[in-house]
């Protein structure tokens, strides 16, 4: 080792002490972008765990033969063109339909089949001339659901390619084999346009079509994320981390109605867009189905996404309107039981819980100081047995969320009673009651 004077000695260990420095400084900042990024993720989670209640909204052209058809007039006539379709949509008897129904956030199909977007992009005018609209749909959906205070999440098929016709396919490369440059490049374009486009007014994108081997997973979340960190990557039917946060089941349910940890998607009518159909759900039904939902203890968010798309004109298959308002007025009885709350731990609803036979289920407010049991199936008598909370909590009061009359309490080491006064009666539909 060199033999230091006394000043090179002071300037070597002020050199050591500034390299240090330096060093730990960017390990502060690592570990603090580490931090931070995992924060948003957090904060992103959280947001969309607090979603209970959606409208999912399919309104489509397909522009050329589709074994499952598209959106229909209400006198049953085909919508002849793109621009027919995106002209005749009343967006904001749409938005005040999803207020009605107390919805949350609303998926709209950017496009369906065959990749008609119900915007004037200027990728698809370049890339498939004639798949646009002229009216921006999206803009105006955005406006007339922000004055509702409802979010938006935006549909889209990125292995839609399936669906296109031959010289299409050719015109972007979904037949050209892996790794499917071109068709990722056009698909990564068009999203990168809509994000940028639309930035935060738009909540998130659910992807449908799952992501098959044409679609480059990674790329397309990094395309979203790069234009809105905070956007709600869902995808339908799975979940591949490379891409997506959560998961989605679109479903046509059938007893005994299991619940799901996924966001559940479930048809309303006998198609998800507007053809010659009545509602199949009765709102009484959808209503503690969206409560169940709300209840399974690891959740994902979302809860339940009600489906069903409006004919052009402001018009909607029969039974709708009233579905939706009556759906909305057992929303607001509920009131804080169920926006606001995470699942009971006192009593706990599992994945594939049926709501068929289920008694009850139980959501808590924020801070766990409160329960809301949700009582579907009252006993013969006034008196409840409970067994003991599943996280050995003892309660201190009961009380009946819709009078705030008090309702005797007895807990033991193996139950839990709950006895209504004489004067008050269980509720048909749900008897909410609040646990201290």
């Amino acid at each position: 080792m060199k033999n230091f004077n006394k000043l090179e000695y002071i300037v070597y260990v002020l050199l050591l002490v500034v390299i240090s420095s330096n060093k730990l400084q960017a390990q502060n900042v690592t570990a603090n972008a580490e931090i931070s990024g995992n924060d948003a993720a957090s904060a992103k989670r959280i947001a969309f765990q607090k979603m209970q209640l959606g409208l999912f909204v399919h309104y489509t052209y397909v522009g050329k033969p589709y074994q499952w058809g598209s959106t229909l007039w209400a006198d049953t006539s085909k919508v002849k063109s793109l621009d027919e379709l995106a002209d005749n949509l009343d967006v904001n008897d749409l938005a005040a339909l999803a207020a009605s129904m107390r919805a949350q956030y609303v998926v709209f199909t950017t496009f369906h089949a065959n990749m008609n977007v119900l915007f004037p992009s200027e990728v698809m005018k370049r890339q498939l001339p004639g798949h646009c609209s002229k009216r921006d749909v999206i803009k105006d959906m955005i406006k007339a659901l922000k004055a509702k205070n409802i979010r938006l999440l935006l549909y889209v098929h990125p292995s839609d390619g399936h669906d296109f016709t031959k010289e299409d396919q050719e015109r972007v490369g979904w037949n050209d084999g892996a790794p499917f440059t071109r068709w990722n490049d056009f698909i990564n374009e068009f999203l990168g346009e809509l994000g940028k486009r639309y930035g935060k007014d738009v909540s998130g994108y659910f992807i449908d079509g799952g992501l098959p081997e044409q679609v480059d997973a990674a790329r397309l979340r990094k395309t979203i994320i790069d234009r809105n960190p905070e956007s709600w990557i869902i995808q339908n039917s799975g979940f591949n981390p490379l891409c997506a946060d959560f998961s989605a089941k679109e479903d046509n349910m059938l007893p005994p109605f299991p619940a799901t940890s996924w966001v559940r998607c479930q048809r309303l009518t006998g198609e998800w867009w507007a053809k010659v159909n009545t509602v199949t759900f009765n709102p009484e039904l959808a209503y503690r189905y969206t409560i169940l939902q709300a209840t399974v203890s690891n959740r994902i968010g979302g809860g339940t996404c009600w489906s069903f798309g409006p004919h052009p004109g402001g018009r909607w298959e029969p039974g709708v309107r009233s579905f939706c308002k009556e759906l909305g007025s057992f929303v607001d009885k509920a009131g804080e039981s169920l926006f606001g709350t995470r699942p009971g731990r006192a009593y706990i609803t599992k994945e594939g819980q049926p709501l068929s036979g289920t008694q009850y289920v139980a959501t808590e407010s924020p801070d766990g100081r409160k329960t809301y049991l949700h009582v579907f199936l009252p006993p013969k008598g006034q008196r409840l047995e409970l067994p003991v909370p599943a996280d050995k909590r003892r309660f201190n009061s009961a009380r009946l969320f819709s009078s705030n009359h008090t309702i005797d309490l007895q807990q033991t080491d193996s139950a839990v009673y709950l006895t209504l006064k004489s004067s008050d009666r269980w509720d048909d539909l749900d008897t909410i009651i609040i646990l201290e």
